[in-house]
């Protein structure tokens, strides 16, 4: 007697009844086809192009392997499979869940303290912020920042006050920046903030802005000085190394001046 089934259930052969091999939805080719391949291996540099059609070698070998093991296969699972057993192009992968992936990027460029970048980012950034400012000729600042006589107020109340006052000084840094400016704690009692699309004139008001914030409804008394250098239009050779010696020269400056003040030098090419 035919079976009062599905119709689509009637025409497959017993083995596709048995294996379950066609029993799909409707969207899960499609999904398969336009797997998210930098999810799954976040550190392929593939291009567009290359990730549209690495990503239907993979929806075929799913297939393949779904008829052959006799069950649907996913598409993550075929995705490893081909590209370590047929592209060769994984060599001993670890298998990481992507949240627990995200939490160890954020910590290999944060800094625990202050929740800043830290330098390791920091100097990626500024060589890549440089190169983006030259390219499109709009300015750029770098602000270095450090904190008036941390050294005493580690010696006099321990480091655990010294690392509110870092703390505090990160709070008001982030407080006045926009979301396109970096900020990042360098070390020790320094920190540097990057200002794309920002002149001297600007970056002065930015550090204005931070040691206002910094004063605002504090129970003690913490200061910064600070130095500015603004990246020069005409130089084509400059690298951020050199920006950093400038702001690190104006830096020493305003701590030579009794500290709780920013200075301001020009990049002169030659010297």
């Amino acid at each position: 007697m035919p079976s009062a089934g599905n119709p689509v259930d009637e025409r497959r052969t017993g083995v596709e009844r048995r294996s379950g091999t066609e029993r799909r939805e409707p969207g899960a080719v499609e999904e398969a086809a336009t797997l998210p391949l930098h999810r799954v291996f976040p550190h392929a540099r593939l291009s567009e192009s290359e990730a549209t059609k690495r990503a239907a070698a993979i929806e075929a070998h799913r297939r393949e392997l779904g008829s052959r093991l006799g069950r649907n296969v996913g598409a993550v699972v075929a995705a490893v499979d081909y590209m370590l057993n047929i592209s060769g192009e994984l060599v001993a992968p670890t298998i990481v869940e992507h949240e627990a992936l995200e939490l160890l990027e954020h910590r290999s460029v944060t800094d625990p303290l202050t929740g800043l970048f830290n330098r390791y980012h920091f100097d990626a950034t500024m060589a890549r912020e440089i190169a983006r400012c030259r390219r499109y000729n709009v300015p750029l600042s770098l602000l270095l920042v450090d904190v008036d006589r941390l050294k005493l107020l580690n010696d006099r109340w321990g480091h655990h006050a010294g690392d509110q006052a870092l703390g505090r000084v990160a709070v008001a840094i982030q407080k006045s920046l926009r979301g396109t400016d970096i900020a990042a704690r360098l070390g020790g009692d320094e920190f540097a903030i990057i200002l794309p699309d920002t002149d001297a004139v600007a970056g002065l008001i930015v550090a204005t802005r931070i040691r206002r914030n910094l004063v605002e409804n504090a129970s003690t008394m913490v200061t910064v000085s600070g130095g500015l250098v603004e990246l020069p239009r005409d130089a084509e050779d400059v690298a951020a190394p050199q920006l950093m010696l400038v702001a690190d020269l104006a830096l020493y400056s305003a701590k030579n001046s009794g500290g709780n003040c920013v200075v301001q030098r020009e990049y002169q090419s030659g010297k």
